[in-house]
């Protein structure tokens, strides 16, 4: 009965939240995704020219030109359309019970690979739920719930399923259910089924192939009691893994012509284990996994906190986990395209609820223990709420005599948090940032993520100083508010006026000051003098060459002041061809 409730409270609200909308429209990685299984099941072969003509992708610049097999590119892996196949099989057959179109595209077929996906989601929880109930039976119920609801889960379950994190994340909990109860006497029978689900989980997401470090780590630990065996163990483990990664290797043949790519299928500098954004990865409001899902700060910490119970547990679990955060801290796009939180990290979610497992059962035991803090810290909270009110009504933020809406209160309130300690859904990594470029820790939230030119939605190279959507995040101190200036909006250099912009490598770049005023205009970029510009009444571009060694990686500060007055509009940089 216990496990039907269980069941039911992670199923039932999921399903209906798919239901009570529209099969949803596929777009971006979706599209690929979808490519893959069309073709398989209709056509037999993974040629997506028909399946890309139909979401009107086939004249885009990387579809145009056929790769050396005739087929078209794709970076996307063929797992997922694997584990949607016996799903889409069944759309397949309600859609042509029902009479609707039977071209593969119709809602009953994108309807059973959500339905899937969900299913995935669902069963892995239970698998979840059963691995930790062994040793965490008061926190199990509670962890899996969390993850579910509290966790990006819930939005590859429910409202973007058409996508690899489902079937990523059940293969990862697949993994941990085998590797668990025999953790520490690994033998070859569950070594073969482990090297077998870690491949096939490598063709849904190739990170996790990481995971193969899980029966690694047990069997180098029995290594020194029995050599023989054991090696023969992790070659048969290595073995199947080969045979559960195949698919992905006989779909890299089709469409490329080689079995094993010399890079990734994104490009040579996709990842680079050299360049990690480790800070960002975690911390950034632009998909930090740490800032949009504070849940797993309990995943980490309560890993740590295993491992000193448990030192083998612990590190065992602790490895893979911190390689997995590494790759995808190297990855080209840190911030994972358009994602809810991180999903990247969705082969980790399983071991980080080893770790939450771990905390929920330490602050229920807390609890038991202490009861008066715990009410101590709910006391604490009404008491901040009260003193933010004190403090908005104090600088008159709120009507001396007057009604006002909670959203304005609540927005209020988190201005003065953000701008007295920093976001805390960014602590450190904000603190760090304010110590290093000496500003406000609540800068780092609109800072840290925006480029000049590196991959998707970045700035184009120019920085207007008159863009309001500008002003909060790469608009330092020194500056005054934006006003007319021949028809566009430019800001007046108060005293050392303060830009800031990325680069996510060091490069040199042509630099273009559209500005205007008297006297001179002195640059300096990053704290070094860089140029002086006599200054025009009209507004007019002054320009220069900056080589590769005055900038730096990442953020840069370039700084305006003048022994006139200036006003500036914009700031275009150029990349050398």
């Amino acid at each position: 009965m216990r496990r039907l409730l269980l069941l039911l409270a992670l199923g039932l609200p999921a399903l209906l939240a798919q239901l009570s909308r529209p099969a949803p429209r596929l777009e971006a990685d979706a599209v690929e995704y979808y490519a893959h299984l069309r073709s398989l099941y209709y056509d037999r072969d993974l040629e997506f020219s028909n399946e890309f003509e139909h979401f009107g992708i086939l004249s885009r610049g990387d579809k145009t030109v056929p790769t050396a097999t005739g087929h078209r590119r794709t970076i996307f892996s063929v797992g997922p359309a694997l584990l949607w196949l016996p799903f889409y099989a069944l759309g397949d057959a309600a859609a042509r019970i029902a009479g609707g179109a039977e071209d593969g595209y119709s809602s009953w077929h994108i309807r059973a690979v959500c339905f899937g996906s969900l299913a995935y989601v669902v069963i892995g929880l239970m698998l979840l739920e059963q691995v930790l109930r062994t040793d965490y039976p008061s926190a199990a119920t509670p962890t899996v719930l969390l993850l579910l609801y509290a966790t990006m889960l819930w939005w590859y379950a429910t409202i973007e399923p058409v996508m690899s994190h489902p079937g990523s994340f059940f293969l990862a909990a697949v993994v941990l259910r085998l590797w668990w109860p025999a953790r520490h006497a690994l033998g070859l029978r569950r070594a073969l089924l482990l090297g077998a689900t870690i491949g096939l989980l490598a063709t849904v997401r190739w990170q996790g192939g990481v995971l193969l470090l899980l029966p690694g780590l047990s069997l180098l630990r029995a290594l020194r009691r029995a050599p023989g065996p054991t090696v023969r163990t992790g070659l048969a483990a290595l073995l199947a893994f080969v045979a559960g990664v195949l698919p992905q290797l006989l779909a890299w043949k089709a469409i490329f012509g080689e079995y094993l790519l010399a890079d990734p299928p994104h490009g040579s500098d996709f990842l680079r284990l050299d360049h990690p954004w480790l800070l960002e990865t975690f911390f950034s409001s632009r998909h930090g996994l740490l800032y949009w899902t504070p849940l797993l700060w309990g995943g980490f910490l309560g890993l740590l906190v295993l491992a000193r119970r448990d030192r083998a547990t612990g590190m065992m679990l602790l490895v893979p986990v911190v390689v997995v955060s590494y790759v995808n801290a190297c990855s080209g796009d840190w911030w994972a395209g358009g994602s809810f939180s991180n999903r990247r990290f969705d082969q980790a979610l399983p071991l980080l609820a080893v770790g939450l497992a771990q905390v929920v059962t330490g602050l229920v035991a807390f609890t038991r223990r202490h009861p008066e803090r715990v009410l101590a810290a709910f006391a604490a909270a009404f008491v901040l709420w009260n003193a933010l009110l004190m403090a908005q009504y104090r600088r008159v933020r709120l009507p001396l005599d007057e009604t006002v809406s909670f959203a304005r209160v609540a927005e209020n309130a988190a201005v003065l948090v953000q701008q007295t300690t920093g976001t805390p859904l960014a602590w450190p990594a904000n603190w760090i940032f304010a110590l290093g470029h000496d500003l406000g820790a609540g800068r780092y939230d609109l800072m840290v993520g925006k480029y000049l030119f590196y991959r998707q939605n970045n700035l184009g190279g120019m920085v207007d100083l008159g863009d309001p959507r500008v002003d909060p995040a790469l608009i330092g101190p020194g500056w005054g508010s934006p006003r007319n200036c021949e028809n566009v909006q430019c800001r007046a250099v108060v005293t050392q006026g303060r830009l800031f912009f990325a680069l996510d490598l060091p490069e040199a770049l042509a630099l273009a000051v559209r500005a205007r005023g008297h006297g001179t205009l002195y640059l300096a970029l990053n704290g070094t003098p860089l140029a002086a510009f006599p200054l025009a009444q009209r507004l007019a571009e002054q320009r220069l060459r900056v080589p590769r060694g005055r900038f730096r990686r990442e953020l840069n500060e370039l700084g305006f002041s003048t022994d006139g007055a200036a006003d500036v509009d914009r700031v275009v940089f150029t990349r050398e061809r």
